[in-house]
């Protein structure tokens, strides 16, 4: 079983891209879970999943690397024990801390489970955001296996090409991926890398 966070500030197409993974695994015979992580009252993310013909479970009212972290650990085992999924996506809010969140699923699940974390990286917004907020945005780039740059159907070749400059700095280390989550290029050599984890 695969456990995938999907990182990312707000805005950057977290749900978008899950939809997008969510429907192409499941099409492929894979059982997908979804956990996502609401702030707010109202589950719109959760509710926008729903809609597509994806399942979800809520955890809200928090964020789950600090004061829901003893629900996420307990609805990934409910989820293992009572679904068996082939893969879960965790979607945190968009101030969430990935490290963190890959300490509570592992000290959580315990078995032949691996974590891979993507961190999605708004290009229209990439460079504005890692003046404006280097720190964080460097902590979300930190933490990933992979880096999906998405938005690059909005950008042109001179901004990619700084968003990766951006990302090499921060993670030699990450896999990196150029998608649109919205409609859907690129998506498939992310698939691909989750397949071969």
């Amino acid at each position: 079983m695969i456990i995938c966070q999907i990182a990312g500030f707000l805005g950057s197409g977290k749900t978008t891209l899950l939809i997008r993974l969510g429907t192409a695994l499941s099409a492929k015979g894979k059982r997908v879970a979804i956990i996502v992580n609401e702030v707010g009252e109202v589950g719109v993310d959760g509710s926008v999943i729903d809609s597509s013909g994806l399942k979800s479970v809520e955890l809200a009212e928090g964020c789950i690397c600090c004061s829901l972290s003893g629900s996420l650990q307990h609805t990934l085992k409910q989820i293992k024990n009572d679904y068996d999924p082939d893969l879960i996506i965790i979607e945190p809010t968009g101030i969430a801390f990935p490290t963190k969140i890959v300490q509570l699923v592992r000290t959580a699940m315990v078995g032949e489970e691996k974590m891979i974390t993507i961190s999605l990286i708004d290009a229209f917004r990439a460079v504005n955001l890692f003046k404006e907020a280097e720190l964080f945005v460097s902590r979300q780039i930190a933490g990933a296996d992979i880096v999906a740059v998405n938005k690059i159907d909005a950008v042109d070749e001179d901004t990619i090409k700084e968003t990766e400059k951006i990302v090499k700095k921060v993670n030699r280390e990450a896999q990196i991926v150029f998608i649109s989550a919205k409609n859907g290029d690129g998506v498939d050599n992310l698939i691909k890398l989750l397949e071969a984890a």
